[in-house]
């Protein structure tokens, strides 16, 4: 049986602010061995895959403990990435090149999935998160109640499931069916733009009654709950207001957003659910949250439970119960501007 701190490595963009922080707070604990690996894999970079295990910069990744991989995502690594600036020679190699890089990483870190390693997050749970449908239906498989979803971009199909929503009283909602994006009011104006044969399929739910909450779970256990608030412009503007959930919550809710990660394959995310009349409903999982744009004491609490689980040592203390708000004063008139505008569009 292992005694003593964890061996840990980090898996990261060097840029990240998030692999920087926690970075900081794993030499910390750890010492300053604690290795970065440059997911970019820059020039320079000595890295090998073979018989012999999983090398990188002189370290065989196959004799850590654990590795926290940040700012990884799957992606499709035979279309390039877009840039209508850049010559055409030059972004033809530059797009084998990058080609060439992403496959050689996920290739490491699924030999490391299949290894002793505990990863935060394995490839393959990325793979299974990048659709959000797909997402969605693994979790209903595993008994997790998530949101009732439509996937189409057939605007007779939807016509149909928005009206008889809106017949019964209820509302929708939509969003794309990839990457970190937000769900936002679907009503017709939103189903005239968004529906068609030469569109790209979207996400549409009904809205489910109650507060919208944001879960963060460390290997099974939820650390942190935040409700949040829509943007306001009563006095001063502001984006969101984040209140952590302090005391217990009801069974159903405690246990909904660790059962939701373990049935998605992650060890660390964050679920999105609304405690609804009927106990929470799942509308979203994020495989690699970006805590860095919450206010600073939340994500610094998140960060130094991520350090503490990584390297094999006690947790903070819960977080105190408080509001913090995220206020926008570069964007105040930006923000006067949106509200008048949504008043103005009345009901549709």
């Amino acid at each position: 049986m292992k005694t003593g701190p964890n061996k840990t490595g980090l898996i990261a963009p060097k840029g990240s602010i998030l692999g920087g922080r926690l970075h900081v707070k794993l030499v910390e604990r750890l010492g300053p061995g604690v290795p970065w690996f440059d997911a970019t894999l820059p020039e320079g970079s000595r890295a090998s895959l073979g018989e012999t295990g999983v090398h990188w910069d002189g370290h065989d990744l196959n004799g850590f403990d654990t590795l926290f991989i940040q700012g990884f995502r799957y992606e499709d690594p035979v279309i390039p990435a877009a840039d209508p600036v850049a010559d055409w020679s030059l972004w033809q190699a530059e797009h084998v090149r990058r080609q060439q890089r992403y496959s050689f990483l996920y290739s490491l870190l699924s030999r490391l999935e299949a290894g002793p390693a505990t990863l935060f997050n394995t490839p393959s749970a990325h793979l299974d998160a990048f659709s959000r449908h797909h997402q969605l239906e693994l979790l209903e498989k595993a008994g997790v109640p998530v949101a009732r979803t439509l996937c189409t971009n057939d605007a007779e199909v939807a016509r149909d499931f928005h009206h008889a929503l809106t017949e019964a009283g209820g509302l929708a909602v939509w969003r794309t069916v990839t990457g970190r994006s937000a769900w936002q009011i679907f009503r017709d104006r939103q189903r005239s733009h968004l529906m068609g044969a030469d569109k790209p399929p979207v996400l549409i739910a009904p809205i489910v009654p109650g507060p919208v909450r944001r879960a963060y779970v460390l290997s099974g256990t939820t650390v942190l709950t935040l409700e949040s608030a829509p943007p306001t412009d009563e006095g001063l503007e502001r984006l969101e207001l984040f209140q952590p959930l302090a005391g217990p919550l009801p069974t159903t809710e405690a246990v909904i957003s660790g059962a939701a990660l373990s049935a998605a394959g992650l060890g660390w995310g964050s679920v999105l659910y609304v405690a609804g009349p009927d106990g929470p409903v799942v509308f979203d999982i994020d495989a690699d949250p970006v805590i860095t744009d919450l206010p600073r004491a939340l994500s610094e609490y998140l960060l130094d439970h991520l350090a503490a689980r990584l390297s094999g040592q006690v947790a903070p203390a819960p977080a105190a119960p408080d509001v913090f708000a995220r206020e926008s004063l570069f964007l105040r008139r930006m923000l006067r501007i949106q509200f008048d505008m949504e008043r103005s569009k009345g009901g549709t």
